[in-house]
């Protein structure tokens, strides 16, 4: 079987001098892409290298709502700049209103920023929300459906706003977070979720699974995905093969133009 991780982080720090080995036991797990995202501007060049040295990984460049105190005076001329040079898809962006800085206006205009850049280049959007699903759900019917599709990443919202945000041209993508046993809202979201409209990812190196065999280390990687499918489609009672290739397929007709312009050297 084959799998693409949707949204991970291999730019961090804590994983970074393993990257070769990462990769290496990636793709013996059957992972052909890992959508790695750049969470600002300290790490836009990091990520591209890591998409220049390595096929297997497929860059995205954004602005984390965790990390707006980061943003210098030329943040959006920056970041215009990579997804121009680099096949590669927008975020990770979005809303986080669990943490108090910096304030919801600049949230949503940073975000709000990033959604024009994803619509006028027609670039997939690499999406994080957390306790914001009012104002994203504002923010979706003020703007329309996406030119081209997006992913909401390691979804945290309940299985009734999935129509609206399908109805939007996104993607619902799950993580290890699936799998944990007291998980029932995260099930419950997976089995709403139209056929074609679900992904996978690990959120690497954060939301290690709740695996068999832990890793000790406890560092997420992608290799693990084969993992989160395996329980997750458990969980949720598909068969294993039969939701691991449909989240494949999804994440292909997800991010193919990019891939294939990453493939052409364009």
């Amino acid at each position: 079987m084959n799998f693409i991780d949707s949204h991970c982080h291999l730019h961090d720090s804590r994983i970074l001098d393993d990257i070769p080995g990462i990769v290496a036991r990636a793709e013996a797990a059957g992972v052909k892409t890992m959508v790695t995202c750049a969470t600002m501007e300290e790490n836009f060049e990091q990520t591209a290298q890591l998409s220049l040295a390595y096929p297997a990984i497929l860059p995205c460049f954004g602005i984390h709502p965790w990390f707006l105190d980061s943003l210098s005076p030329d943040w959006k001329k920056n970041l215009e700049q990579y997804l121009v040079s680099y096949p590669s898809g927008v975020g990770e962006t979005g809303l986080d209103f669990m943490i108090q800085t910096p304030d919801r206006d600049r949230q949503m205009a940073v975000f709000e920023y990033h959604l024009m850049l994803a619509r006028e280049m027609g670039r997939p959007v690499n999406i994080h929300i957390r306790k914001a699903w009012d104002a994203f759900v504002r923010i979706l019917k003020r703007l329309g459906k996406f030119k081209a599709p997006g992913l909401i990443h390691s979804y945290s919202g309940s299985g009734d706003l999935i129509p609206v945000f399908e109805a939007h041209n996104l993607y619902i993508s799950f993580s290890g977070s699936v799998t944990r046993p007291g998980a029932k809202k995260a099930v419950k979201a997976l089995k709403a979720v139209s056929r074609e409209r679900y992904v996978l990812e690990t959120d690497t190196p954060d939301i290690y699974p709740s695996l068999p065999e832990p890793d000790p280390h406890r560092l997420n990687e992608p290799k693990n995905l084969a993992a989160i499918a395996r329980i997750a489609s458990e969980r949720a009672g598909f068969e294993f093969k039969t939701f691991s290739d449909q989240a494949y397929q999804n994440s292909l007709d997800l991010f193919s133009p990019l891939l294939e312009r990453k493939k052409a050297g364009q």
